[in-house]
């Protein structure tokens, strides 16, 4: 039966409008709104909801009437949204219709009374109450939605169901709390809220113009002391000195063994030509064979880059010896200068910000 009498409330609508505001539309105007109407009463009818929300809202948007009211409202009953349902028929109940009204929308109102009545009841009650939250700006959300400061430790009307409760304390990760409510339950729902991190306050006050930002509270980093960065600076040069110097000490001992290793490796090769008379026969005569000449050969060659990666040790190492020896010496032999005597840095508190410093 309420189905059936959703159709012709929308199809007829406008036919049945004789003054008002419907007469101060342009036809345009009027032609669309009955055309979403009836849509949103198809959409009603085949148990699309939110559809029909939405296309009877933007009826209502172009022309007024009840019976866009009276049928969004069921479509809110029907997504269990009682609350917003609540106030829709509210609005219809307390319009006030001429006597001369169409008989649609009088039967919209008569309507909209019983099925308020009918809900009314079925809608739930909760209360959310902070515990340790005494002087704290804390947020709050249900279901994602932020809740107003005015709506915490009251009672609240609420859709029976399922939700989720959202506790969000400054400096902490956020406490979610699931709570489910039956028809008509009135339900309370306690969530403990622990310490946030302290704040420590500058000694001796603050300075004048103190304020706050935003209202909540916020951190600055710590301001260095004067001399945290020159001796910061120091202490690089006296690591980089001491790495440059183990370095080319490093580097002045393995060139010292590869030349003194190519020196042996050259004389081995000498030595070996000249047992097998090397210098003196051809390649094919005497013990001089050719397998001789190409281990001769390949001593000598050897010899060379022995030779040669211990002159780039010896001169590599060489520079990054003196290179850090000198930064050791600069270092060691260096004074600080003395650091100036004046310093300000800002500080927040979680009553507001100041300055602080010496002169």
């Amino acid at each position: 039966m309420l189905l059936r009498r959703c159709v012709p409330f929308a199809a007829a609508l406008f036919l049945l409008l004789p003054t008002g505001e419907a007469l101060a539309q342009s036809d345009q105007d009027r032609a669309a709104a009955r055309s979403l109407a009836t849509q949103g009463a198809e959409a009603f009818t085949s148990g699309r909801f939110e559809e029909a929300i939405d296309l009877l809202g933007r009826a209502e948007a172009l022309v007024h009437a009840p019976t866009h009211l009276l049928l969004t409202a069921r479509a809110q009953v029907r997504l269990g949204r009682l609350v917003a349902a609540k106030e829709t028929y509210l609005r219809i109940v307390r319009e006030e219709l001429p006597p001369t009204a169409p008989s649609p929308f009088k039967r919209a109102q008569q309507d909209a009374r019983e099925e308020l009545a009918a809900i009314d009841p079925r809608i739930a009650s909760l209360r959310i109450a902070l515990e340790g939250a005494a002087g704290r700006k804390i947020g709050v959300k249900l279901d994602g939605q932020p809740v107003a400061d005015a709506l915490l430790g009251v009672h609240r009307p609420i859709d029976p169901g399922n939700h989720v409760v959202t506790v969000v304390p400054p400096g902490l990760a956020p406490i979610e709390q699931g709570v489910t409510i039956g028809d008509g339950e009135r339900k309370e729902l306690k969530i403990p809220v622990p310490e946030g991190p302290a704040v420590v306050p500058p000694p001796g006050g603050s300075v004048e113009g103190q304020g706050t930002w935003g209202g909540g509270q916020t951190e600055v980093p710590p301001v260095a002391p004067p001399g945290t960065s020159e001796r910061k600076t120091n202490a690089a040069m006296l690591g980089g000195g001491i790495a440059a110097t183990a370095l080319g000490l490093g580097g002045v001992v393995v060139g010292s063994v590869f030349l003194a290793k190519s020196s042996g490796t050259q004389k081995e090769a000498n030595d070996l030509s000249a047992e097998r008379g090397c210098e003196s026969q051809s390649v094919a005569g005497g013990e001089c064979s050719p397998a001789i000449q190409a281990q001769i050969k390949s001593l000598d060659a050897n010899a060379a880059s022995q030779q040669t990666i211990g002159a780039v040790g010896l001169i590599g190492g060489g520079v990054l010896l003196a290179g850090g020896v000198t930064l050791l010496v600069l270092e060691l032999t260096s004074k600080p200068e003395p650091s100036s005597s004046a310093w300000i840095a800002p500080y927040v508190t979680p009553t507001g910000l100041g300055v602080r410093g010496a002169f």
